[in-house]
């Protein structure tokens, strides 16, 4: 291939030898390329022409090529192209004047399918000074007249051509070199050092007050180790990192082999853990998955998204306990209670629908899918079968029938049952502890009960025995709806915690109180906060009231966005009063919890203003200002007056401030 990009204009030629590997016989080759580009050539190698087509639909990217004599199955075909025109970059991937990044979705090389592994042998041609990225090995650079040429070219099939175009950065890249100690008894191969390269183009996306260059990779390099670890060495030899895109105002990042694009808060924010302790881990595991083995089509997409999340949360088990328990128990309340539920075999599909549903759905219960699978073949087998299929398929697509083929080679036994009942379904088990009378005080005995579940399913349900000489840990593995067991213990019980990790993907408390109040603030529309004060106040209240011992851990958020509303209202003392509440209550993640009292401060302190206590205003706006950047810089739109505003926490806090010493 031979690119040559403008990317202050978006502009693209290109002229591509590409070789297609026929899997079934064919006489007509179904391809795709961006519709915006125009097709100036198709021909064979010598340059005869094929007669070609494209879609009648408007918009598709869709075209067919006639070949001149049909291709056998396993036979080649061999076909020039020749092609230009501008491509508009899409959200989120808004590229700067001087930079461009072309994925795989924008259709900017003739494709037949999403994830298609090829080698590529690749020149790129730029404006001077730009700077290029692209899978595999860098070959050569050099300039020529008014341009900066780059020769890439990788040495085993990859499954993406992403091409990026960027300004140099002012400063050094940092680089980590992560190493890997040789097996014990010395027989077992080391694996290749992993080259991790951090770009810090400081004038490209990175805002001021970002964190130093070289956070990102050094945080990197223990998640590659932990990766290969798990799963064996990845596909590429380095990984380069690359801040490139403007988000607005939150964590995105999209991978491809041996790069990873970030986004201006990913990049700003990348030491502080509270902010997204699983996003860098999450991004870093799309190196194995889907560029080492990607989905054979969207359906399969369970095994990108969810398997990432799945890998994140291992990773921060060992790096992040706490991290790790925040991604549990927000999955378990929020995607068990998100409705509509959307069954995973939708796959990548998912990702089109709004991200609410994408993260509860694909990424937030994919993930608990993964560890409920650890209850019904143990995490061992499960780490035994990701390491397997990673093996068997590298460098090739893969489906989730492939996988679930992995999985009961490994556990020995059909698991037909958990594949069609969490994955191609959508419904969610109940799961209840009942305790019997027992004949003596040193036995627990109960039943373990469940609802929901195909007769043929079974999981293991861990228990904790709480006693006078110390806590006792027990597990049942379950048969149909009805399984007894006892347990013998050293002390009377004092109490029982059922399934305490929460590995099993089923109905909590939580969730059921947060699909109550769910259900109570549908009723809570954008008119209903502006037009009707009172009725909105009294809404927020009875969801509130639904969860008086706030299970589902809303409660913070309730107050807050309660005492706004009553500020809006004038209820001065009942405002500050759920303000208060919401600065001393705590939510479930420590983002959600900052998040909350930086808007409680806020609030808290313009009713200390409009009742003419302001040295207490000036105390709200300190305390608000001494929270962590992450949350200082949310924007935010807050009560009617506030509904348009761009303001950031930041700039609201500190003019409350302001307007407190001044008085």
């Amino acid at each position: 291939m031979d690119a040559t990009l403008d990317p202050g204009k978006h502009t693209l030629r290109v002229t591509a030898d590409v070789t297609f590997l026929c899997r079934t016989n064919l006489a007509t080759l179904e391809l795709f390329l961006n519709p915006q580009l125009h097709i100036d050539a198709v021909s064979d190698f010598s340059g005869s022409s094929f007669t070609w087509a494209r879609s009648g639909w408007v918009g598709s990217a869709r075209f067919a090529v006639q070949l001149v004599k049909p291709c056998p199955a396993g036979n080649t075909v061999q076909i020039h192209f020749g092609y230009s025109g501008t491509i508009q970059p899409r959200a989120p991937f808004l590229s700067q004047p001087d930079v461009q990044v072309l994925r795989d979705d924008d259709l900017w090389f003739p494709q037949a399918g999403a994830f298609d592994f090829a080698e590529s042998d690749m020149t790129v041609r730029a404006p001077a000074r730009s700077k290029s990225l692209a899978s595999g090995e860098l070959v050569e650079q050099q300039v020529e007249g008014e341009s900066a040429v780059f020769h890439w070219r990788t040495k085993r099939p990859v499954s993406s051509r992403t091409l990026v175009i960027y300004a140099p950065p002012k400063r050094a890249s940092v680089v980590e070199q992560v190493s890997f100690a040789a097996a014990a008894d010395k027989t077992t191969p080391v694996a290749q050092p992993v080259r991790v390269e951090e770009i810090c183009p400081e004038e490209l996306a990175t805002p001021p007050g970002a964190a130093p260059c070289g956070v990102l990779a050094r945080r990197a390099a223990p998640i590659i180790q932990h990766f290969t670890a798990m799963l064996g060495p990845p596909p590429e030899t380095s990984l380069t990192l690359l801040p490139v895109f403007d988000s607005g105002e939150s964590g995105l990042g999209y991978s491809a082999p041996g790069m990873l694009l970030l986004s201006d808060w990913a990049a700003r924010f990348a030491g502080a853990r509270e902010y997204a302790p699983g996003f860098l881990a999450h991004e870093i595991a799309h190196q194995w998955f889907p560029c080492g083995v990607a989905p054979a089509s969207a359906a399969d997409g369970w095994l990108a998204e969810s398997l990432a999340e799945y890998l994140a949360w291992r990773y921060l088990l060992e790096a992040d306990p706490e991290g790790a328990r925040t991604m549990v128990a927000e999955a378990m309340r929020d995607s068990v209670a998100y409705t509509p539920a959307r069954p995973l075999s939708l796959g990548l599909e998912l990702l089109g629908a709004p991200w609410s549903a994408a993260r509860a759905n694909l990424y937030q219960r994919g993930m608990l899918v993964f560890r409920t699978l650890e209850t019904a073949i143990d995490r061992e087998r499960v780490d035994r079968a990701l390491t397997e299929f990673y093996k068997s398929y590298e460098g090739r697509s893969a489906s989730i029938s492939d996988f679930r083929a992995v999985c009961e080679e490994i556990a020995g036994r059909k698991l037909g049952w958990f594949f069609d009942y969490f994955i191609q379904g959508t419904e969610i088990p109940t799961i209840e502890l009942r305790r019997l009378p027992s004949e003596s005080p040193g036995v627990v005995a109960g039943e373990i009960a469940v609802k929901g579940l195909p007769p043929e399913g079974s999981v293991r349900v861990e228990m904790a025995i709480r006693t006078a000489q110390g806590v006792v840990e027990h597990s049942v593995a379950t048969r149909g709806a009805v399984t007894p067991f006892s347990v013998n213990v050293p002390a009377p019980a004092l109490g029982i915690t059922l399934d305490p990790d929460q590995r099993i993907l089923r109905w909590t408390e939580a969730a059921e109180r947060s699909k109550a109040q769910t259900a109570i603030l549908a009723a809570l529309p954008v008119e209903l906060v502006t037009k009707d004060l009172p009725s909105a106040i009294e809404l927020l209240r009875g969801a509130l009231a639904a969860d008086p011992d706030d299970a589902s851990r809303r409660a913070q958020l309730l107050h807050e966005q309660l005492g706004e509303l009553e500020r809006e209202h004038e209820e001065w003392q009942s405002a500050l009063a759920d303000l208060e509440a919401a600065i001393n209550g705590h939510s479930l993640s420590p983002f959600d919890t900052y998040l909350c009292r930086a808007k409680a401060y806020l609030f808290h302190g313009e009713v200390q203003m409009q009742e003419g206590h302001f040295q207490e205003a000036l105390e709200d706006a300190r305390a608000g200002l001494s929270l962590p950047q992450f949350v200082l810089m949310e924007h935010f739109r807050a009560g009617t007056a506030r509904e348009n505003s761009t303001q950031t926490l930041q700039q609201a806090l500190e003019s409350l401030r302001d307007s407190a010493s001044h008085q």
